[in-house]
């Protein structure tokens, strides 16, 4: 059985706390938010070894080392909490290496990757993805609320941690073959992550290597104890990592400071492209006009309620012809159509006494009403009425056009003679500034964050790699057992043949 590259290795504790796995997601709150920003410099970090390596054929050793680092603190703080439950050690905050603490994580190979292997890595490991995913969420608890139905997927993990708590819990032990079972969940994930970092190129084994240590290549070879290892008496010892000064303050401020400055840039991005995209809609007047919708109802009047506008001076200062709104009503019963707006407090006496369907939400072209309790019954002429601030009426289609103001509003949909059962399709139209200017601004300030962001995270990550970049990534020489019994015979060459001389 060949090696992977990355070692994952653990050593359980003999004696576990019942109820100390009960709290460990409190105590694990430092450490989640510590991960949060070193996993946003990881996946940055591993876009520039993607274009590094795509470009140069070469690994930077630094990003590696910080990656590794990364997964390995990721490790040690899943083996503790709810991926294994394997030990009750508090995991030290550092990216280095501990050889005492019971969850350790080395790469013990580290070749360059080939230039295409990032185009086609994340191809390459969708069948990993696939069955991990399977077995993160191989079935479902469905809890039926009466109205709505909630589902919750239940994974071999969660299910197995929820099993071992409450072994823990009820008997203060933990199932030998559950605890294997979970580590090498953790393990094979861990590889395919490695693998997609491209921290190695070895294609991750569809295996689940279960238990402590990692399997052996040589089957009649020492065991691993998954222990520190313990270096032959007279072998070489790894030379020490060059000692770098300073302190890590720079390079955590840098990181930090990188990835707070890539939330608002995410946000001011979105914002700028949708201003774009939304200015992109205006036609040569300057609206930006709904899909149809249709409105029926058996009554005498469908409303739209609520129209709330504020600042429409805003939109209309020193510009020309800005927050207008216009909407146009076709009727499709055959039936001569209005529509008018009008100021909500007047709508609403006039209807008074009469059922009406108000509109709460427009799904795909159709709406959805909420019926005004009323007699269904004919109203006045809409036309007739002298409220309206803004209406039209017409055979077959009316149009209302009407500029923005402060206020509240109702837009009324009719039959022009009041009659009841109104059949219509209506598009909605508002006209708005030009936001291209707006837009872009807004996009380009984004933009600049996020390189600014992406730069801290660089510079912070590529520090605290350098820091982290020692022999410990290649891997602990292997481990020599002690040896019990008689020493091995020992095979001298024999003596050299001595020729007698004549």
């Amino acid at each position: 059985m060949n090696r992977y590259p990355l070692r994952v290795e653990a050593r359980r504790d003999e004696s576990l706390s019942r109820w100390l796995w009960l709290v460990k997601w409190a105590l694990l709150i430092p450490h989640y938010l510590v991960l949060a920003v070193l996993w946003v410099g990881f996946i940055v970090l591993t876009l520039c070894a993607y274009l590094a390596v795509l470009f140069t054929g070469r690994y930077p050793s630094a990003i590696r080392a910080y990656n590794l680092a990364v997964l390995r603190w990721t490790w040690r703080v899943n083996y503790y909490g709810y991926q294994a439950l394997g030990t009750d050690r508090y995991p030290p905050f550092t990216l280095a290496d501990v050889p005492d603490y019971p969850a350790r994580l080395q790469l013990t190979d580290t070749p360059s990757p080939p230039r295409w292997l990032p185009l086609v890595a994340w191809l390459l490991a969708v069948p990993h993805i696939l069955l991990l995913g399977a077995l993160g969420g191989a079935a479902t608890w469905t809890i039926d609320n009466g109205d709505t139905t909630n589902s919750a997927p239940l994974g071999v993990v969660t299910v197995g941690i929820l099993i071992a708590g409450l072994s823990l819990l009820l008997t203060s032990r933990y199932p030998r073959g559950l605890y294997d079972l979970l580590v090498g969940v953790a393990r094979w994930n861990l590889r395919v992550v490695a693998y997609l970092a491209l921290l190695t190129p070895a294609y991750p084994p569809f295996r689940l290597d279960q238990g402590d240590t990692e399997p052996d290549d040589d089957p009649d070879g020492p065991a691993r104890t998954g222990l520190p290892a313990v270096r032959a008496e007279g072998a070489p010892g790894p030379q020490p990592a060059p000692p770098v000064s300073g302190s890590v303050a720079g390079a955590v401020t840098a990181l930090v400071a990188g990835a707070v400055l890539l939330i608002p840039a995410a946000g001011l991005g979105a914002a700028g492209t949708a201003l774009l995209a939304f200015d992109g809609m205006r036609d040569s007047s300057g609206y930006v006009t709904s899909p149809v919708v249709r409105a029926t109802s058996s009554t005498a009047a469908i409303t739209a309620d609520g129209i709330t506008i504020e600042g429409g001076d805003f939109w209309a200062r020193n510009l020309t012809d800005v927050g207008g709104v216009r909407i146009t009503v076709a009727s499709t019963n055959g039936k001569p159509v209005f529509v008018g707006i009008g100021r909500q407090a007047q709508v609403e006496s006039w209807l008074s006494g009469t059922a009406r369907d108000s509109i709460v939400n427009v799904s795909d072209d159709r709406a959805s009403y909420d019926r005004t309790a009323g007699a269904v019954r004919a109203v006045p002429a809409p036309p007739e009425q002298d409220f309206w601030l803004a209406s039209g009426t017409g055979a077959q289609n009316a149009t209302l056009e009407w500029q923005a103001a402060d206020g509240n509003y109702t837009v009324v949909l009719a039959n022009a003679d009041g009659s009841v059962d109104v059949a219509t399709r209506v598009r909605a139209s508002a006209q708005i500034p030009d936001l291209s200017a707006l837009g872009g601004g807004v996009l380009g300030t984004g933009i600049v964050l996020a390189i600014l962001g992406i730069g801290l995270i660089v510079l912070g990550g590529v520090t605290l790699g350098r820091r982290h970049s020692g022999p410990s990534s290649s891997g602990e020489p292997p481990v020599e057992p002690p040896r019990t019994g008689p020493p091995p015979p020992q095979y001298l060459p024999p003596p050299p043949a001595v020729v007698a001389s004549a």
